[in-house]
Parts: C-alpha cells; sequence; structure tokens
C-alpha cells in the first residue's frame, strides 16, 4: 500500500498541470452543486416565510377544538408533538344588516399567527367596542377612522381600532362580508371555536399532528389544512410511490404529468432533477480531465503491468490518486460555491418566493400529501448540509467508477498497444497520399475520430454544458413570461388600484359617471372600467366532456357541491338532458386596451374589438383540466352557443338560480371569435372566478349594454404613475366612491412592487446560474482541447520531422478546432433539441406554464454554438504553439 501511495504522490507531483486542471475540475463541480444546493433551500426558507405573510403562520385549524387549548404548553415536547404557537378564534354572532357580518373573538396567539394586529387605536376591551380592517369597516359605511360609531344590526358601536386585513389568501371570510373583532365577554358561544396550532417545523410536522389527534382524540374530519405552509413545512402525508406510478399507468387519462406532478408536489422532486444535472455534468468533466491525464500514462502501467502488477494494483493506485485530489478539492469547493451563493443571497433573498399564490386553504381528511423539509429565519442563507453529505458520497462514488472504468479500457488493449501509446485497431495499412496533394483535412479527420466511442464521449462530454446552458435559459425565458401573465389574471394584480363591487347583488354597481370621474384624478394614467352579469350557457349533444370537474355533476361522494352556490344559484351546473348540460357563467364587458391584453392568454381565434361590436362575437374563457388540457369543451373559434340571461337588475334574488318564470329572462346566440385560457378583471362575489373550472364569456363594454342594458360598472382597474402618489389616489377614491353602496378600493402598489422585485431577482438568479454553467462549459472546453492537442504530441512530431511546415501545421489544428466544434454544436444541438421538448412537456403539462414557448431564442442558440466553435478553434491553435517551441525529437521521444 505504501509502494502505491508513493508512485500516486509521484504522479500528482510530475504532472502538475493535469493535477491543477483535474483539481480544478472538482472544485467547481463542488462549487456549482453545494451552491446551488444552498440557494434551492434559502429558497424554500423564503418561500416558506413569503407563504406565511399570504396563508398565515399555522399549521392547522381544529373546529370545537378550543377545549383543548388550555391545555397546550407552548414550546415543550409533548407525547411526540411540540406546539410552537397556538391561537384561538371564537365565533360569537351573525347579522345581516347593514352587510352580512360576523363577529369574532380572537386572542393575542390567532392575531400573532396572522399578522392581525391594530394599525391604529387598540383590540376592544367592552362590548360596545370594535375593531375591524379598512375593508370590513367600509362595506359597514364607516370612514376607517377610530373613534366613529357604527350601526350594526340593532345596535352601535364604536371603532376602537383599525385592523390589519387578514392574510391575502386566506379564505377567513367571503369578500361580500364583513368581520368585527370584540371583546371576550362578548355573546358567548359554547360550540363555536376553532384551534389554530403550528407545531416545530425541525420535525415531522405531520407526525406531530397524528401524535396530537391520538392524544386528544381528534377526529380528522374536524382538520382544516393550511395547504401553503404544509406543503414546505414537512406537514404533508409521504406520498407512496409505487402506488402514484401505477395510478399513473392504470389510468390513461391521469398518465406522467399525473406522476410527475404527484412526485412533485412540494417542488423538491424538481430540485433534485437539478441538482442530479449538475452532478452528472460535474461527473462528465471530472472523467474527461482524468482520463486524457490516464491516457498519458498508459505506456507506464503497461511497463508496470509487465514487471507483475494486477489490475487491483491500477485500480487503487488511480483511487489514490483521485482520493488525494478530492480530499482536497471537494472541501474547497464547498466553501466557495457556498460563499457564491450566500453573495447572490444577499442580493436577491427571495429569488424562489412562490408565484403560485393562487390555492387557497382547504378542509380535508388527509393532513397532507408529501413532506419536505423547511428552514427558519427568511432572507438568511441557509447552507444544504444534506446536499454538501451526498455531494461528498456521490464524488467517492464517481471517482471509484472513474477508476473501474479506466482500469477496464486498458485491459481492452494489449501491451504492444498500451506500450505503443494509441490502440492499433487498423490492421490493414492504407497510403493516403498517392491520391492526395494536401493531407491535412485527412489527418485531422484520421485524428479527430481514431476511437469512435471515446470521441462520442468527447463530444457528449463538451456539450453537456451548453445544453444545461440552453436548458437554463429556456426556463427562465418562460419562467418571466408565465410570471408575468399570472400576475395579472391568476393573482389579480394586473392593476395598482381596484375599485369593485363587494356584493352579490347584480342590482350593486359602481355608476359609469363615476368611473368617468376617476379618470380626473391626479396621478392615475390608466382606467380600465368593467362591467359584469351572470348568465347561463346550454351545452348540448355531449359537447361539454368534463362533467367531473362540476361537484354539482359528479357522483363522488367526496366532492360535495358548495351549499352557498347550490342555495343562491342553484349549483354552477345542472344536467337538462342524457348530454345536455346547463353551466352558470360570468359575463364580462372590457374596454378595448384590456381586450388587446386578453391577446396573450389566446388558445385559438383572435381578438379585434371593431368585429366583435361589428358582429356581436365573444371571446370564451374555457376550462382546464389539472395537466393544462383545455379540450373539455368542444367548442373553438367559430362555433356558436346559446346564453340566457337576466333581462335586468331588478328581477327577484331568486331569478339567479334560473329556474323562474320566462319573462325573468332572455336568451341570445352569440359566436365565438377567440377561446382563451385565462380573463384579466374578475368578478368571485357569485359564482366566484375558480379559473380551472369556470366559464366566463367576455365582450366589449358597448357590447354589454346593447345586449342586456348594462351601462355600470362592477369592478374599475386602475394604473398610476408612480407608487408615491397611492395614498392619495386611493383616499380621492375612497371619497368618490363614498355614497356607492358595498364599494371597497384595493390598494394593490406594495404588492405588485413586490411581486415585480422578486420576478427581477428570480431572473437573475436563473441567468447567473446558466452562466456559470456556460463559463464552467466553457472552461472544460479549453482544459479537453489542450488535452487533446498535448495527448498527440508524438504524433505531431512525426509530422513536423517527415516535413510539414509550420502553417501547414497550424492550419491542420484550425481544421481539427472548427471540425471539433462544429462536430459539438450538431450533438448539442441534436441533444438540446429533446431536452427542450421534455422541458415543455413539464412546464406545459406539470407545472402548468400559460402558454409556454416552444423554442429557445435563437440568440442564446447562436451564441451557444458561436462560443463553442470559435473556442475549440482557437484553443486548439494556441495550444499548438507549445508544439512548434519544442524540438522535434523531444515530442518523439515525449
Amino acid at each position: 500500500m505504501r509502494k502505491i501511495a508513493h508512485i500516486s504522490f509521484g504522479y500528482i507531483k510530475h504532472y502538475k498541470r493535469q493535477t491543477a486542471a483535474l483539481f480544478t475540475g472538482i472544485v467547481l463541480a463542488a462549487a456549482l452543486l453545494t451552491g446551488m444546493g444552498g440557494l434551492l433551500a434559502s429558497g424554500r426558507n423564503t418561500a416558506l416565510e413569503n407563504a406565511r405573510r399570504l396563508y398565515g403562520d399555522w399549521h392547522y385549524s381544529i373546529a370545537g377544538g378550543t377545549e383543548q387549548a388550555a391545555d397546550l404548553d407552548r414550546g415543550k415536547a409533548d407525547s411526540g408533538f411540540t406546539v410552537e404557537k397556538s391561537g384561538r378564534l371564537y365565533f360569537r354572532c351573525m347579522t345581516e344588516v347593514p352587510v352580512e357580518t360576523e363577529f369574532v373573538y380572537a386572542d393575542s396567539g390567532y392575531l400573532e399567527m396572522m399578522h392581525c394586529t391594530a394599525e391604529s387605536g387598540y383590540y376592544p376591551k367592552s362590548d360596545n367596542e370594535i375593531a375591524a380592517d379598512k375593508e370590513s369597516l367600509m362595506l359597514l359605511g364607516a370612514s376607517c377612522k377610530t373613534g366613529e360609531k357604527v350601526q350594526i344590526g340593532d345596535d352601535s358601536f364604536t371603532v376602537c381600532g383599525i385592523m390589519k386585513s387578514l392574510p391575502e389568501k386566506l379564505n377567513g371570510h367571503k369578500g361580500t362580508s364583513a368581520r368585527v373583532y370584540v371583546s371576550d365577554t362578548f355573546g358567548y358561544s359554547e360550540n363555536s371555536g376553532s384551534l389554530y396550532i403550528k407545531f416545530r417545523e425541525n420535525g415531522n410536522v405531520y407526525g406531530q399532528l397524528l401524535a396530537f389527534c391520538k392524544k386528544y382524540g381528534v377526529d380528522h374530519s374536524d382538520i382544516k389544512r393550511n395547504d401553503e405552509i404544509d406543503s414546505m413545512a414537512g406537514g404533508d402525508m409521504p406520498v407512496n410511490v409505487l402506488k402514484t406510478v401505477k395510478e399513473g399507468i392504470s389510468h390513461k387519462e391521469l398518465g406522467l404529468p399525473y406522476i410527475l406532478g404527484s412526485l412533485n408536489e412540494s417542488g423538491t422532486f424538481s430540485e433534485k432533477v437539478i441538482l442530479a444535472g449538475i452532478g452528472l455534468f460535474g461527473a462528465f468533466m471530472i472523467y474527461s480531465l482524468f482520463r486524457v491525464s490516464v491516457i498519458k500514462r498508459i505506456p507506464q502501467y503497461s511497463v508496470m503491468e509487465t514487471i507483475g502488477m494486477t489490475d487491483g494494483y491500477k485500480t487503487a493506485m488511480l483511487l489514490t490518486e483521485l482520493f488525494c485530489v478530492g480530499v482536497l478539492a471537494y472541501p474547497l469547493g464547498c466553501v466557495l460555491g457556498n460563499t457564491a451563493a450566500w453573495l447572490i443571497c444577499r442580493r436577491a433573498g427571495q429569488l424562489f418566493v412562490s408565484h403560485d399564490i393562487s390555492k387557497h386553504t382547504g378542509v380535508g381528511d388527509e393532513a397532507a400529501r408529501m413532506a419536505v423539509s423547511a428552514v427558519s429565519d427568511a432572507g438568511k442563507y441557509i447552507v444544504n448540509r444534506r446536499v454538501v453529505l451526498y455531494g461528498a458520497v456521490g464524488l467517492a462514488a464517481v471517482l471509484v467508477f472513474i477508476s473501474l472504468m479506466l482500469v477496464y479500457h486498458m485491459r481492452k488493449s494489449t501491451l504492444r498497444e498500451m506500450i505503443a501509446g494509441t490502440p492499433v485497431k487498423d490492421k490493414k495499412r492504407r497510403i493516403f497520399s498517392r491520391k492526395r496533394s494536401d493531407l491535412t483535412g485527412m489527418i485531422t479527420k484520421r485524428f479527430m475520430f481514431t476511437g469512435k466511442r471515446r470521441t462520442a464521449a468527447d463530444l457528449l462530454s463538451l456539450s453537456l454544458g451548453g445544453i444545461l446552458f440552453l436548458g437554463a435559459v429556456y426556463v427562465a425565458e418562460n419562467t418571466k413570461l408565465n410570471n408575468e401573465l399570472t400576475l395579472k389574471a391568476d393573482d389579480g394584480l394586473g392593476s395598482d388600484i381596484n375599485v369593485c363591487i363587494q356584493s352579490d347583488d347584480l342590482s350593486d354597481s359602481i355608476p359609469a359617471d363615476t368611473a368617468e370621474k376617476m379618470k380626473g384624478i391626479s396621478g392615475i394614467s390608466e382606467v380600465h372600467p368593467v362591467s359584469y352579469t351572470l348568465g347561463e350557457i346550454e351545452l348540448n349533444d355531449g359537447i361539454f366532456k368534463w362533467t367531473e370537474y362540476y361537484p354539482e355533476l359528479d357522483e363522488s361522494e367526496d366532492n360535495a357541491p358548495d351549499p352557498d352556490i347550490m342555495e343562491k344559484y342553484n349549483g354552477r351546473a345542472v344536467q337538462t338532458g342524457d348530454d345536455d348540460y346547463a353551466v352558470k357563467v360570468n359575463i364580462y364587458g372590457y374596454d378595448d386596451e384590456m381586450l388587446g391584453q386578453m391577446n396573450e392568454y389566446l388558445l385559438s381565434g383572435s381578438i379585434d374589438p371593431e368585429r366583435m361590436r361589428r358582429e356581436n362575437t365573444v371571446i370564451f374563457k374555457t376550462i382546464t383540466d389539472g395537466q393544462g388540457n383545455c379540450d373539455g369543451i368542444d367548442l373553438d373559434a367559430g362555433d356558436s352557443f346559446d346564453l340566457k340571461t337576466v333581462r335586468s337588475s331588478d328581477v327577484p334574488a331568486e331569478a339567479l338560480r334560473f329556474l323562474g318564470s320566462d319573462e325573468w329572462y332572455s336568451s341570445s346566440c352569440f359566436t365565438i371569435d377567440a377561446v382563451a385560457v385565462r380573463p384579466l378583471a374578475k368578478v368571485d362575489d357569485l359564482i366566484g372566478e375558480a379559473g380551472n373550472s369556470t366559464i366566463d364569456i367576455i365582450m366589449t363594454t358597448e357590447q354589454m349594454e346593447k345586449n342586456f342594458g348594462i351601462s355600470d360598472m362592477r369592478t374599475v382597474s386602475i394604473s398610476i404613475d408612480s407608487p408615491e402618489v397611492s395614498e392619495s389616489v386611493s383616499e380621492e377614491l375612497y371619497s368618490l366612491t363614498g355614497d356607492v353602496n358595498r364599494c371597497v378600493v384595493k390598494n394593490y402598489t406594495e404588492q405588485i412592487k413586490q411581486q415585480n422585485e422578486h420576478i427581477g431577482r428570480k431572473m437573475v438568479f436563473f441567468y447567473g446560474i446558466a452562466a456559470v454553467i456556460l463559463g464552467v462549459s466553457l472552461m472544460h472546453i479549453m482544459n479537453s482541447m489542450q488535452y487533446m492537442v498535448s495527448a498527440r504530441r508524438r504524433e505531431f512530431g512525426i509530422l513536423r520531422a517527415m516535413g510539414i511546415t509550420d502553417s501547414g501545421f497550424s492550419k491542420m489544428l484550425a481544421v481539427h478546432g472548427v471540425r471539433y466544434g462544429l462536430c459539438c454544436a450538431a450533438v448539442t444541438a441534436v441533444v438540446y433539441f429533446f431536452v427542450q421538448r421534455m422541458l415543455y412537456f413539464f412546464m406545459l403539462r406539470v407545472y402548468l406554464y400559460v402558454r409556454p414557448e416552444a423554442f429557445v431564442s435563437f440568440r442564446a442558440f447562436a451564441a451557444v454554438i458561436t462560443a463553442t466553435v470559435l473556442l475549440c478553434t482557437a484553443v486548439s491553435v494556441t495550444s499548438g504553439r507549445s508544439v512548434l517551441k519544442t524540438e522535434i525529437t523531444d515530442e518523439i521521444r515525449e
């Protein structure tokens, strides 16, 4: 063993350049792997903290579980669980006048978990005091000031505090109802309380829930789950991989998207794929660097084999050399990678904040789906120890594999071939100089394709970095596009300020002249009013395929329809015949500017407001499934449908069930001009805007007045000149709409600013990682090309001895570099075509991107191809200069 170590150390010291190249390769591979792992871990942490802001800092709520609250000891481990935070919410009573209002008492723990502290004033201390957020006070007709009197039902209350609104996506109460906070002595109720719990997150949150339920005898059906927090904090039930794969295969409508989507429920599967790709790239680079170094020493190994060295000793020698370099290089790479990632994280700590904030908390019999680790302290960089450890284990496995592979390849050559330094595969000698006066191209081709397998491995290794770079750019470009589209459509942040009616009464609206006056407010740059009504379309003769997407039509017992929607609207869909259905739809009237923005969401057809007004055509927003498919309704551009609407907003509320007298309704036939996948401005107050399972009909505001007599507005989207004027504009809008029933003003300026910064930072990260990958790839190409030239110094010496001129030699090397570059570019293009198809499939069917682009930008592709060809050529020619500086006899002896 001492002799093996002595020889290995001798090789390390003698071949300094090769050792330095190998050392650098391992450092770069380790830096890229562990740095990316740290950024992903930090990104999960930042996304978790953002989810706390949007959904509240709790994991589960238990209906009627307040009796356990007194028994909880926060921070103390108990029977397999540790409650980090807990809070109670009691529903005291409800009144319908002047609007639906719920009276609640919340303790300090609940308010802390929901970030619902008092912006001004204080929490109620006596029975005649209330506190509420601004939206609730506006619905109650108050002026959002402490000390004023508010009449609710038969009682008068004093507003003692202005509370922050509930987390944006916490579905605590409907937009058409108000919530007021009261003192703990106000109207006790025995069975209307809920207990909110946050468990310790550096443990198994799902396991802690099971232990909690076991101790207190809690039924899972009483548990409401904070989906967004749990999915990132380890609150998901572990997924059964075999069962998931079996279900995906056995149900052809599910297939691969279902399997991948289930495995990637919390995003960890994608992270593993990214890290695996980076690890594979690093392994290729290390193998390529060391293989070229070993090839130069094959004659020496053959001599040692001649005097009795076995394959085991050769493997041990290679392993010792690799491990000596790896033991020093890997820790240095980890330090450098995490340091660089820390610097990135300091400037862009919220790169991976989840942008899909369209989900809501829900009630389920199961507490989770899949576990994922979580960390604390938003914005801080987290060293991913698991990636560092697994990276070290993976590196050791790669080094062992490299050693075995190289010894295996040496065994395939005879001692004579090994001593000669190159395999002698061509037993039949051929003379090429008889028919060619210029042998440069032929010699270059012979050098390049001496070993087809080795050449293929070289080309794949050299191309891998470019493929990863193009993949990263492709994902970055589509992520940016998707974020911008979802920001406007799914998140409803297409405007800085939204003035809207929060009511399920169609007679409540914003007068058209009031919307017109908004244009005169200083600081407002754009005003886009939207009119609205509810309708019902007929889908007959099997046109409607995805009936199971509507609970009213689904026979499954675990998919119950919303009782409020059933009571007020007779559900969102009803069956009228064997294959005939009537489906409730939202009908919107947009101005021309908003219709122009709808072009980004089209599936088919085109939008021309003038043609729509002239021919009375509409845009049909269809439904989509969980895999991004949009063929659930067999209607396309050019098709027609029948639309039923109420004749006026003065009809009774019962008319919205669409079962009343015929004089309440009117029917029209419309032709579809275009099919879209998303609406822009939305109304959630009636049947809701579920997005994937809601049908919308969109037309011009002039058509709304012509067809239905609707000239007033339901919502107004407003853009402002700068964020600095948002408060003053909001105040003027408050004053202008003060006498409009159930009208509220929502200021999204700060939220849009944060989300735009988030998008920008994410793009900087993606492009930064792509640049790093490209840089490592180009460095790898340089090293590989240098070694390819250096490994043929003996052949080059023989050519020079035979009389090749310096210019001819340089030409030969240039041709060699160009050919390698072109072959590399061809491999990159072919492999990347399949990689991009796979990425497109993932984005469209698994991640549900809105209209992802099918191809990467031509500039990025051309840049990679050009850089590869130029670099291969430049390095080949530059490396050849060192050959020309060496004596011919020295080259031949070497």
